[in-house]
């Protein structure tokens, strides 16, 4: 089962930022230069780290825009399983509407005894049967997993913001660089003449 580990415990949500790589702000831009070489081939470094960044820059978007979706859709599903609790104690029926079709909607009671099943959807287009209790659980648990996967992805989405904003730095501490050499170059070659 997807979601959970072996103790039932949501499992820690994966961090990307280890798989982020750094970047460090060049300090001295006159040694750095001294140390790589020409101007072209730092350029082409930093903009070879700077495009890894943006692309796991649009992944975390991606999964960001996953999760905003996925946490209501599992709070809907927890409100639903405790007032579906809350009816079956009282020994009420559930009255719900179900979609038959998009905007189509049909208004259903539902016997619900203490002991019903339950049947959740898991995603790719597989569905499994649950007693109340082990599904209020499982989604429970799931919640608070997504609630902490959403909080990993924006401390990620803040330090990559980070990276790139010091990468673009670099990029154009190094341009200015050259272009400052160039000048220099120009000036001293047109005293010589």
């Amino acid at each position: 089962m997807s979601g959970t580990s072996k103790e039932g415990a949501p499992p820690k949500p994966l961090s990307t930022r280890e798989q982020i790589p750094k970047a460090d702000f060049i300090e001295d831009i006159d040694g750095y230069m001294a140390k790589e070489g020409s101007a072209e081939v730092v350029l082409e470094k930093l903009q070879r780290l700077y495009n890894s960044l943006k692309f796991i820059e649009s992944k975390l978007v991606q999964e960001k825009a996953k999760m905003k979706v996925k946490v209501p859709e599992l709070a809907k599903t927890v409100d639903s399983l405790v007032q579906m609790d809350a009816q079956a104690e009282r020994g009420e029926e559930l009255v719900t509407h179900y979609e038959l079709a998009q905007s189509v909607y049909a208004k259903a009671r539902v016997k619900l005894p203490e002991e019903d099943k339950v049947c959740l959807w898991l995603g790719a287009n597989v569905m499994l049967e649950y007693s109340r209790a082990e599904a209020m659980d499982l989604t429970k648990a799931n919640l608070g997993a997504a609630r902490e996967k959403q909080k990993t992805i924006v401390d990620d989405m803040g330090y990559l913001r980070d990276q790139i904003t010091t990468t673009e730095v670099n990029m154009a501490r190094v341009f200015n660089w050259d272009v400052k050499e160039r000048r220099k170059q120009k000036a001293a070659s047109e005293k010589g003449s």
